[in-house]
């Protein structure tokens, strides 16, 4: 029997595991894409995103009690389909090996220079491995407890409007043109992904399934909003050409930031934003055992091994110099797995009759 979450839980499972490391770099990668109309460029992302949410939907509605793992043997066979779920073992774990890898870096820059990266990698894969290894309800509280974090992160990102803010970046509103809009809708999209694990935790929800749309929709909204804020601060607070040059903004504009009891704010906020990165390993951990098996014990006995692959391969992508040429064959494989395959399995659907179908949204 699956162990059961809540709507509420799914909710936070979801925006716990959009929301990681791409934020605090995405204004300056978006900026010289689209300007000052970036913070369109999130929100064109959060609508590309809710049309890959309808279609999850429209196919976990047919099969409203199988994970994506099941479908995909149901759909394809008992053959096709395990190579299919070993593809997104595969994938999940190499996901979590880059996260690991820029969370080592981003540590290194801005918090723990001396510290060797595989004492920091020991810390983030064993402290992931030991959170996936439980079932899925602990995952979940855990998550959704972690989660009112962010309303300290909000607090933290509205005391730089103590600094001189100016609206003008963002004027005249569309000057960017569409195409250039899009574009950086195109990068934001990459680092608002976790919304995938949608296929493998809708089925685990209990009880009905009504108002399920609703709820990975209103998850979506969240995350965007949230992003869009954050670019938006980005843009008028930091000069155009500044934005440029500057690696992690969002930790930048808190920099200079001192209070009586407070100093180093950018380095408050680092420290709480350790735990959403971490839970994005965490959820890619559990999904990646998942793919393979349905029985807690071989899961567990696969998060282990998982977590392994994730050290390894993090520790040998922090020794390369450049990983861009990694990370753009990752996004190659996000289309093909998050989109192309999930629409190639719904179009499918159609062909099997299933009386186990959810009727409402």
């Amino acid at each position: 029997m699956k162990m059961s979450i809540s709507k509420t839980q799914l909710f936070f499972l979801i925006i716990k595991t959009q929301i990681g490391i791409g934020l605090l770099s995405l204004p300056s990668e978006i900026q010289s894409i689209a300007n000052g109309d970036s913070w369109i460029s999130v929100l064109l992302a959060g609508a590309i995103i809710q049309i890959l949410l309808f279609v999850y939907w429209r196919l976990l509605k047919k099969f409203p009690n199988e994970t994506l793992s099941e479908i995909t043997n149901r759909l394809l066979g008992r053959y096709v389909g395990k190579v299919i779920n070993l593809v997104y073992f595969g994938f999940f774990v190499f996901i979590a090996a880059y996260a690991c890898s820029l969370y080592v870096e981003l540590i290194h820059t801005w918090m723990l220079p001396l510290t060797p990266g595989w004492v920091l990698l020991v810390l983030i894969v064993g402290t992931s491995v030991y959170l996936a290894h439980d079932n899925l309800r602990v995952i979940a509280r855990f998550f959704v407890l972690a989660s009112m974090l962010f309303l300290v992160l909000l607090l933290i990102s509205i005391l730089n409007f103590k600094n001189s803010v100016h609206i003008t970046n963002i004027l005249p509103i569309g000057h960017s043109g569409m195409l250039q809009m899009f574009r950086g809708s195109d990068k934001t999209f990459f680092s608002m992904l976790g919304f995938e694990v949608t296929l493998f935790f809708f089925s685990h929800v209990q009880d009905n399934k009504k108002g399920m749309f609703t709820l990975i929709s209103l998850a979506n909204c969240f995350v965007t909003f949230f992003y869009t804020y954050f670019v938006f601060i980005c843009l008028i607070g930091i000069t155009p050409k500044a934005l440029d040059s500057v690696n992690e903004p969002v930790l930048f504009i808190l920099k200079g930031l001192s209070y009586q009891l407070f100093d180093r704010l950018d380095l408050i906020f680092l420290t709480i934003w350790i735990i959403p990165m971490t839970a994005t390993i965490v959820s890619y951990l559990c999904v990646a055992g998942k793919t393979i098996t349905a029985k807690e014990s071989s899961y567990r006995k696969l998060v282990w091994f998982s977590g392994g692959i994730v050290f390894t391969a993090a520790w040998y992508l922090s020794t390369i110099e450049n990983v861009d040429s990694f990370s753009k064959w990752l996004e190659y494989g996000y289309l093909v797995m998050i989109a192309a395959v999930p629409v190639l399995l719904w179009l499918g659907s159609f062909l099997v009759k299933n009386n186990a179908e959810v009727g409402s949204t």
